[in-house]
């Protein structure tokens, strides 16, 4: 498959770009498109004492995903044993033995591996020696401002909910009892 890899957390707009990568270099490979996201959010297993807001559950991404288009969705548990893997190895176990990827999209900022160890330069360095192709996506923004969950986030407590519409693409929601 063709794998997006991160955490998703919001699907906003620029998460949604990596996926159009993924699926315009599935498409063109004639393989499936998918996604990899952790679980629980690698922010919760370091600080499990913090109370981390999520923008968007787990069930409410897969169903974001699946009208995405996607065809799979690698949910990968985030525990000790994965936190301790290298970057390499990582790339090797999971990436390559583990999913068989044929192509990698990830954002500018991805960070990964024990003591987040590997970044984009380090995936297509491996890429070219491993076999698999790699996109490194640029910040997607509109009017100077880069979409990410942190300014979803910061929209949120500022009560700006057509902003927080803009970025992820479709309105906000909360569900729960």
């Amino acid at each position: 498959a063709t794998v997006a890899i991160g955490n998703f957390d919001g699907v906003h707009r620029g998460h949604r770009a990596l996926i159009r990568e993924a699926k315009t270099e599935a498409r063109a490979k004639r393989v499936p498109s998918a996604v990899m996201v952790f679980e629980p959010h690698p922010r919760e297993f370091f600080h499990p004492n913090e109370v981390q807001f999520r923008l968007t559950t787990l069930k409410r991404k897969l169903a974001i995903f699946e009208k995405l288009g996607l065809d799979l969705v690698f949910v990968e548990p985030f525990d000790a044993e994965l936190a301790a893997l290298t970057a390499e190895a990582f790339i090797e176990r999971v990436l390559v033995a583990g999913l068989g990827a044929s192509h990698v999209v990830v954002g500018y900022d991805f960070y990964f591996g024990h003591n987040r160890g590997g970044n984009p330069e380090l995936m297509v360095r491996a890429g070219d020696d491993l076999g698999f192709g790699v996109t490194v996506m640029p910040p997607i923004a509109e009017d100077g401002e880069v979409f990410s969950s942190t300014a979803v986030r910061l929209r949120l407590a500022q009560g700006d909910v057509k902003g927080v519409t803009h970025m992820l693409g479709e309105p906000w929601r909360v569900l729960g009892r």
